[in-house]
């Protein structure tokens, strides 16, 4: 490979790096989510509505698997329901099978605030996408979700740190 190859392959990465970071840093703002969560009427951390989120209008769900769906630690997660609870959002339970399993479910109030939240989002996303093609968001849509897989499935090497 030719240093030029190099230095445009490299211009490519830094582009995709610094949309990859902008991106990360919106979907993780306070500011954002206080926005959504003001828009939609709803008064939650943002960790505490991601697994109302994550819980939506599933059954009951077992703690683990409840972080798993969060993309959070189950402490983490341990934490959000404690808040969540305490507002009539979630109800926790014993497993029937087996009793030390934590089955943890929306009310109707948490999956009401749940859709409502959802339906924020998906306006939002909707209005800043208007000016795009139908071919164009699907476009973007399958981009994004081949840009997950490999980055999940891309293995770091340690000879790349030289």
């Amino acid at each position: 490979m030719t240093s030029d190859q190099t230095s445009e392959i490299e211009d490519q990465l830094g582009a995709v790096r610094l949309g990859l970071n902008r991106l990360g840093r919106l979907l993780s703002s306070r500011r954002i989510h206080a926005g959504m969560a003001g828009a939609a009427g709803v008064e939650l951390p943002q960790q505490a509505m991601n697994v109302l989120r994550a819980l939506g209008d599933r059954e009951a769900l077992p703690m683990g698997d409840l972080a798993k769906a969060a993309r959070m630690d189950s402490g983490a997660v341990s934490r959000q329901i404690r808040v969540l609870e305490e507002r009539g959002l979630v109800e926790r339970r014993a497993s029937p099978q087996h009793g030390s399993i934590v089955l943890v479910e929306a009310t109707k109030d948490g999956r009401s605030m749940a859709a409502g939240f959802e339906r924020v989002r998906n306006a939002q996303l909707s209005r800043a996408l208007a000016e795009w093609t139908p071919e164009e968001r699907i476009e973007l849509g399958r981009l994004l979700i081949r840009l997950v897989d490999d980055l999940q499935t891309t293995p770091y090497l340690q000879a790349d740190r030289d």
